[in-house]
């Protein structure tokens, strides 16, 4: 199995545990919102074609908020459970959602074309019958990364994981000055060194 999605963090994955849902309970790390799933045994040159492909979209996205605030289930389909999820609300994430399916159809990339309406979700848990919507308090969490899995068993697993896009800072290239200086210190001339530290205070005012 390889699907592209985004993982709950533990923090908020004890809120969402404290919600009261019949049937077996999903674990709390199991806990991720699916953005697009591949067929099973996706091969190892797909996946890489399909991380590629992910990373141009990706990167070019900030971080961004996601909230739930209701838990409802999908409709039984034959003999299978019922999915009990808690819905996500979140514009970017649609917005992404449709930017990385764009870029996987331009590049020939196959993925699962199954549900052809996109609903953000977490899988709660898995029971017999369908329920009756119901509200809950907010949950909210922000969104960092996209993780692409691959694989059905914990020896050959892959996770690979891509950053959402930081916003500039300045504080990066001071850092990169303060080394160059020390550096340029640690292999000054004794002689040299109150020199130089004399003409960057200069060069300072």
């Amino acid at each position: 199995m390889a699907f592209l999605g985004i993982r709950v963090a533990p923090e908020t994955a004890r809120l969402l545990k404290q919600i009261d849902v019949p049937g077996d309970k999903v674990a709390g790390n199991e806990y991720h919102i699916t953005i697009a799933c591949f067929e099973d045994n996706y091969p190892i040159t797909e996946i890489a074609k399909a991380m590629e492909a992910s990373y141009d979209v990706i990167s070019k996205f900030e971080p961004f908020l996601v909230s739930t605030e209701e838990v409802a289930s999908f409709p039984k389909r034959e003999d299978k459970p019922c999915a009990i999820i808690a819905k996500i609300k979140s514009k970017e994430l649609h917005r992404l959602n449709d930017d990385i399916k764009k870029h996987f159809d331009k590049q020939n990339i196959e993925y699962s074309k199954l549900f052809r309406t996109f609903k953000p979700h977490i899988t709660l848990a898995y029971n017999d019958e369908e329920i009756k919507e119901i509200k809950i308090d907010p949950v909210k969490f922000v969104v960092q990364d996209i993780v692409l899995w691959a694989g059905d068993h914990g020896d050959d697993r892959m996770f690979i994981t891509f950053p959402l896009k930081g916003p500039e800072c300045k504080k990066h290239s001071y850092l990169l000055d303060k080394a160059k200086v020390f550096c340029e210190l640690a292999t000054a001339e004794p002689g040299d060194v109150f020199k130089q530290s004399t003409e960057r205070r200069k060069l300072a005012r």
